[in-house]
């Protein structure tokens, strides 16, 4: 399994920005009433208490922008209608808002209510003509929007074909992660990818339940006749029980890219790991017990492997062979460790020690890199629900600068490591990932309509863009390309605290932070050059600007944000803002 480095380029980064000042200039803000009923919001019910949970209705965007259209955003309110929020740049007002279109209601046993516990509605939008809706319970809608580049249309959208996520489960409650249109064999398919929180029961006493995301991959595809019906498939199933903080299907929708901390398991996958997972307790004991008798650990210099041993040896009674890509470790007779490494070392820089009931090995790579595993032919993970009979040093990876003083917000997640994987459908499994350490992706963004969401990380003091990049000649090739810096954004987001929706400008000028009630800060890296002002002996310094915006406590709870160039909007329980940057 390829392992992928995030290249930075350098010249995307500002060596001398020094830091944001605060700015007193005012920024507009229109406030705009609900046309009708208050937005709808779902809240989890009394079995719905995991982190998982959590997550999916605590980060939910409730506010969906348009990629085509980055000045128009929609939102469902309490009436299931999806209302339009327009805001016209020329003339710098927003428009009218407008219901386009009504959910059908359905009777699902509820009385035709979607009850406490449900998800949240959830739109993505496909082309400038289709659109996917998830109702938050077990549906999906296909509508044609029809063109919305016309402001003055008043026209409706048109339901086009509705079904089941996952017609074979019983699952309640799903949220559309990603949705793809794609021309494949002169047809057009739109994948689907949705996540329902689901709760596993142990049959053994000493495992407590775990819960997992069941993620259903589905597929439209349009058929060649007059009709143009669409047909509705379920292309797989997978799971993790850990967070997803991204999801992209990449073009042809071949493969999906998952940002995850747990393991990516298929359906066949998940079986065969329970039903070792639920083995008597000696048989574990006996798998526990068979684990290499070494540690390891890894910077992107060097490999550091340790070996448990009985005290009283000496230097003497180990024989060490060692060449560029194989390594052997005896003692006494008994091999402790032998095989190919992962990638080539530097031989002669290779020294060992014998301490008191361990022997420390330190290899020197000879390309600096992240290695997924220590052997070649070893697995890269282990399997889900058995990590601590592993070696820890498999899942360790070091910060990005070990020169760099390590703050609080610096340590990411507690004992977890945090990665990207690509799934491949043909192949059924991961083909490449890319390890991002304990921190999660800062958030993630449409960049350009039509292509995969764009993920930010924290570089340094900065926060990179990143977007995975497909190449149609060389399927088996894939990379992640560095879009874009915002300068020392990174550093600021760690302390902001109570922060709920993190987002930038389509083009970069600009990122704010939304908190749950009251603030929004919004920062411009490239607005300002400090007026000239220079350091004593250094380059001219390049300061960008803060602006704090305070949202009146009437308004209520923030429940979404939409960025576009020269405008952010923001909906709240009982209004709509607009901020003008």
């Amino acid at each position: 399994m390829p392992v992928v480095d995030l290249k930075v380029d350098r010249s995307l980064i500002c060596r001398n920005f020094d830091g944001y000042k605060l700015s007193f200039d005012p920024v507009p803000v229109i406030q705009q009433e609900l046309v009708s009923t208050p937005p709808l919001k779902m809240v989890p019910n009394g079995d719905q208490y995991s982190l998982l949970h959590a997550e999916a209705f605590g980060r939910h965007n409730i506010l969906c922008p348009d990629p085509w259209l980055r000045e128009n955003c929609y939102y469902i309110n309490k009436s299931r209608q999806v209302v339009l929020c327009s805001y016209d740049a020329q003339e710098g007002r927003p428009r009218q808002q407008r219901v386009v279109h009504t959910v059908e209601e359905q009777d699902r046993g509820d009385g035709y209510r979607q009850s406490v516990g449900a998800y949240n509605y959830t739109l993505r939008f496909v082309s400038e003509k289709y659109c996917v809706l998830c109702d938050g319970i077990s549906t999906y809608y296909l509508l044609d929007t029809g063109d919305r580049s016309r402001a003055s249309s008043t026209a409706v959208w048109k339901l086009l074909t509705s079904t089941q996520i996952n017609p074979e489960s019983c699952n309640r409650g799903f949220v559309l992660y990603d949705a793809r249109l794609d021309v494949v064999q002169e047809r057009k398919q739109i994948s689907l990818m949705a996540g329902h929180v689901g709760r596993r029961v142990s049959t053994r006493s000493d495992r407590a339940d775990t819960f997992y995301i069941d993620l259903t991959w589905g597929c439209w595809t349009q058929a060649l006749t007059p009709s143009d019906a669409w047909s509705y498939s379920v292309r797989e199933e997978l799971d993790t029980t850990g967070s997803i903080y991204y999801c992209a299907f990449e073009p042809r929708a071949e493969s999906v890219v998952f940002s995850i901390i747990r393991e990516l398991l298929t359906k066949t996958q998940r079986e065969a790991a329970l039903s070792a997972a639920e083995q008597p307790q000696n048989v574990v004991d006996v798998a526990v017990a068979a684990a290499p008798p070494y540690t390891w650990t890894q910077t992107f210099e060097d490999v550091l492997i340790r070996f448990r041993l009985p005290s009283g040896l000496t230097r003497n009674d180990f024989d060490i062979r060692s060449t560029n890509s194989q390594l052997e470790v005896e003692c006494l007779g008994e091999i402790l460790l032998t095989g190919a490494l992962y990638a080539s070392v530097d031989s002669e820089l290779t020294t060992w020690t014998v301490k008191a009931e361990c022997l420390e090995l330190t290899l020197f790579k000879e390309q600096q890199q992240s290695w997924p595993h220590l052997l070649s032919d070893v697995q890269a993970a282990p399997p889900e629900g058995d990590v601590d009979a592993f070696p820890l040093p498999e899942r360790a990876l070091p910060i990005l600068n070990l020169e760099d003083p390590i703050e609080e917000c610096d340590l990411g997640l507690p004992d977890e490591d945090v990665k990207m994987v690509r799934f491949n459908l043909e192949a059924m499994d991961i083909t490449h990932t890319v390890f991002l350490g304990p921190t999660p992706p800062l958030f993630t963004t449409s960049l350009r309509a039509g292509f995969p969401a764009a993920f930010a990380t924290r570089h340094g003091v900065d926060a990179s863009l990143w977007l995975p990049v497909f190449q149609p000649t060389k399927p088996g090739e894939w990379t992640v390309r560095h879009e874009g810096n915002l300068h020392a954004f990174g550093y600021v987001q760690a302390s902001k605290e109570m922060r709920k929706f993190t987002d930038c400008c389509p083009d970069l000028d600009y990122a704010v932070i939304c908190e749950g009630v009251r603030y929004v800060l919004i920062y411009k890296s490239r607005y300002d050059s400090a007026g000239g002002l220079r350091n004593r002996n250094g380059p001219q310094v390049v300061i960008g600007k803060h602006h704090m915006v305070s949202i009146s406590d009437e308004m209520g709870e923030i429940l979404g944000l939409s960025t576009a160039r020269n405008v952010i909007t923001i909906l709240t329980a009982k209004a709509v803002l607009y901020l003008q940057v």
